[in-house]
């Protein structure tokens, strides 16, 4: 019995299936990691500094001297991003939404031992409709304070807020540039 194909072409063949093989699977990776991002922030929206203070003011009709720190605790905790998730706490569990809002004791994502006592899912805490993650922040507020947000006692709590609003309120307090 003769063959056509000597050991050298076996191997090249063999060869360029494992790279054709290889660059299947790069590209599904590829296009799979692509739908993952669009799928994954479909749902969420980044806010600007002054466009968030004008909904917490228009829409929940919160005074100035509470939205001034939320909006403060908004940039330094989630970049004012709803989809922002940080899954880096030492006790395992995780922080959603604009306000960062804490799994093991505000909200439910289905690990054990979470308290959940905003009585909400966390995943509803990742879009863009900041009911839920201001009916929870209003009862975090209520229990702890704003010393509940880590960036509120790194970032906020010795700022001047009032300049750091300046540029949606203006001077005087009134008015909302760069919307």
């Amino acid at each position: 019995v003769t063959s056509r194909y000597s050991l050298g072409d076996t191997t090249t063949l063999l060869h360029s299936n494992f790279v054709y093989m290889r660059m299947l699977a790069c590209s599904w990776l590829l296009v799979t990691a692509v739908l993952t991002a669009l799928v994954g922030t479909s749902s969420g929206k980044v806010y600007r500094k002054c466009e968030l203070a004008s909904v917490l003011e228009r829409q929940f009709r919160l005074p100035r001297y509470v939205i001034k720190k939320w909006v403060c605790i908004a940039e330094f905790e989630s970049r004012f991003n709803t989809a922002a998730i940080n899954p880096y706490n030492y006790d395992g569990s995780k922080d959603y939404g604009i306000f960062q809002i804490n799994s093991m004791y505000w909200c439910w994502d289905g690990t054990r031992g979470g308290r959940n006592l905003c009585g909400i899912r966390c995943r509803d805490l990742l879009s863009d409709n900041l009911s839920k993650d201001v009916s929870c922040a209003l009862k975090i507020l209520n229990a702890q304070g704003y010393s509940a947000w880590v960036a509120y006692n790194n970032k906020c709590r010795y700022r001047n807020l009032d300049v750091y609003m300046a540029e949606c309120w203006g001077a005087s307090g009134r008015g909302y540039n760069n919307l």
